[in-house]
């Protein structure tokens, strides 16, 4: 797995960037408001982001469902200004 001084936009697709983007609210506002993005089943894209640790994961509600959720260096990586923890606490 890789480190969060390790992560890098380079090991990421533009899809996998879009689904990062989208989950953290990026594509309706400049500010991260939620950090989220609900599968009925798994995803390659975002499975792929849990194992480089640009992502994890939590098993949803409903069979097979999983969320998944943006880490904090990602978050800092790829909105590129600056994010305080307590506020990523907070979306």
């Amino acid at each position: 797995m890789t480190t969060a001084t390790e992560l890098s936009l380079a090991d990421l697709t533009p899809t996998q960037i879009g689904k990062m983007r989208h989950a953290l609210g990026l594509d309706y506002s400049r500010k991260p408001y939620r950090n989220y993005y609900y599968c009925s089943t798994p995803d390659d894209e975002w499975e792929d982001l849990v194992q480089k640790g640009f992502a994890t994961k939590q098993e949803g509600m409903r069979e097979g469902s999983v969320y998944y959720f943006v880490t904090y260096p990602a978050l800092k990586l790829l909105y590129r200004k600056n994010v305080t923890e307590k506020y990523f606490n907070e979306l």
